[in-house]
């Protein structure tokens, strides 16, 4: 079943830059592992500190395994600092709109 994960930070203005370029690394590390099948980095264009990442798998366990681990990563250490807490997120199945 696919399935996408959604992290949604808010950055402080001054580290908004920093922020989104972490995010877009982060992303493109996620196309990299087994089972995602795509990425997108949503940038508010009212609030550039605020952005939200959207990954797809194409099963709910590639999914967790990558999200279970990827923590570690130095990329998560820096985003955890600038916003001042571990980002959260969750994984979800896209509605059927059909």
């Amino acid at each position: 079943m696919p399935v996408s994960s959604v992290f949604d930070m808010r950055f402080p203005p001054d580290s908004a830059e920093e922020g989104y370029d972490l995010s877009l690394a982060i992303g493109a590390d996620m196309i990299a592992t087994t089972d995602c099948t795509g990425y997108d980095v949503i940038r508010d264009l009212a609030d550039p500190g605020h952005v939200v990442i959207v990954t797809r798998w194409s099963t709910r366990s590639g999914g967790e395994d990558v999200l279970a681990t990827y923590p570690a990563d130095p990329k998560i250490g820096r985003v955890t600092e600038l916003l001042g807490q571990v980002p959260t997120g969750f994984l979800g199945e896209l509605a059927d709109n059909a």
